[in-house]
């Protein structure tokens, strides 16, 4: 049972979190719809998705202290009741003031899923498992961007947007009951006190961590590159490239394959070349796809397809050093993982927002645009890399994973 449980629990934790992304990936199709039905406005909209985000960057840093108290079960769990319950709540709610704190309550869960949630499967595998298993569930949870819109957009199709919230609660629910019978639970026999000074110090020594804190950036800036493409993707291939929305969502589909593609080819390479060597090809195949990007959008500013050619180089490259690159970061430091997984989801979830800034900042309709912000934040990242051969001998796997 023990050892089932611990193949079984990374599918069914990922199967919850893919309840959080389609949480805003299936509402998407459903904003015009709510603007008529609640009568609100365009800001009033675009803001029931920021609140979202607001929540989801609010909680990680106290989640993990928590978890490493009172265990990684009892936070996960009780996290998800909430989620559900605020899932039902904008299901049900025809006040904006009531949905927006909804939204709120419901994007701050995630925290709850994150880090009691990757914590375990930080602390049941060693590394190359780890990698193979965080690879596997990073192809999986990649899907609901994918297809959450087209989702949504099907049942808008038969039934109102609040469909759609129940559909995602009830997802959640059966994502809990899987939960509930398989994670098993890693916290250290030592319970760790919810010392406010002892947190603090264990925050400021992992931040004080060079060979953490370098790799974090190195694989923040590669999500950053990501994240700007999701955001002003859209509006390139559609505004200015005039696609059609079904062909962006063709387009969509490989770059997402590409990056699919490369996680699967992570179970292969983990078995015949190092840790060090998957990552170091890695961040060459994305800097080769970066520099694409930027190349093709200079020589062939009104042609997409060589844009794209570069575009799944660069995600198929980031797929092969992201699951490596998150197991040595967490490796990098030995305090509790609560506080580890903690930080990891803060700038994770920074790094998006930094993306995501800096495309509404200088995206201008144009390739060179995106190029210029893609091709500059893999330039920074292989940069941060090879800084890390600078800063001493880093944690490895040998050293006991807390």
């Amino acid at each position: 049972m023990q050892q089932r449980a611990k193949l079984i629990f990374p599918l069914a934790l990922v199967f919850y979190e893919i309840a959080f992304y389609l949480s805003n990936d299936m509402y998407l199709p459903a904003l015009p719809v709510m603007m008529r039905e609640l009568s609100l406005t365009s800001q009033q909209a675009q803001l029931t998705l920021t609140m979202w985000f607001l929540g989801a960057a609010s909680l990680p840093i106290f989640i993990g202290p928590l978890a490493d108290r009172f265990g990684r079960r009892i936070v996960l769990l009780i996290g998800g009741i909430i989620y559900i319950a605020t899932t039902l709540i904008c299901a049900l709610t025809n006040n904006i003031s009531v949905l927006l704190i909804a939204r709120f309550l419901e994007g701050s869960m995630m925290a709850t899923m994150l880090v009691p949630g990757y914590a375990c499967v930080h602390e049941l595998f060693e590394q190359k498992q780890a990698i193979r298993i965080l690879a596997l569930m990073s192809s999986i949870s990649i899907l609901a961007p994918a297809l959450g819109p087209l989702m949504g957009g099907t049942l808008l199709l038969f039934a109102s947007w609040r469909v759609i919230f129940w559909f995602i609660a009830a997802w959640a629910l059966l994502a809990m009951l899987f939960l509930y019978k398989w994670m098993p639970e890693t916290r250290l026999e030592k319970v760790q006190n919810l010392d406010f000074l002892s947190i603090l110090k264990q925050y400021g020594r992992v931040l004080a961590n060079k060979h953490f804190m370098l790799n974090m950036f190195v694989l923040g800036l590669i999500m950053s590159g990501w994240i700007v493409w999701i955001s002003a993707g859209p509006l390139l291939v559609i505004d200015t490239f005039h696609f059609s929305e079904v062909a962006f969502g063709v387009i969509q589909a490989m770059v997402f394959a590409a990056y699919i593609i490369g996680n699967y080819c992570v179970k292969y390479l983990m078995e015949r070349i190092t840790v060090s060597l998957l990552i170091k090809t890695g961040l060459v195949l994305t800097l080769i796809g970066g520099m694409l990007v930027l190349m093709t959008a200079i020589q062939f500013p009104i042609s997409f397809y060589p844009f794209l050619f570069a575009m799944l180089i660069y995600s198929f490259g980031s797929a092969l050093c992201f699951s490596p690159l998150n197991r040595i970061t967490i490796e990098a430091s030995t305090e509790p993982m609560g506080v580890r997984v903690s930080l990891f989801a803060v700038f994770l979830t920074a790094f998006s927002v930094l993306g995501s800034a800096a495309a509404a900042e200088f995206f201008n309709g144009s390739l060179l645009s995106i190029g210029l912000l893609i091709a500059g934040a893999i330039c920074v990242s292989c940069l941060l890399k090879i800084m890390t051969a600078f800063v001493g001998v880093p944690v490895t796997a040998d050293n006991k994973i807390q």
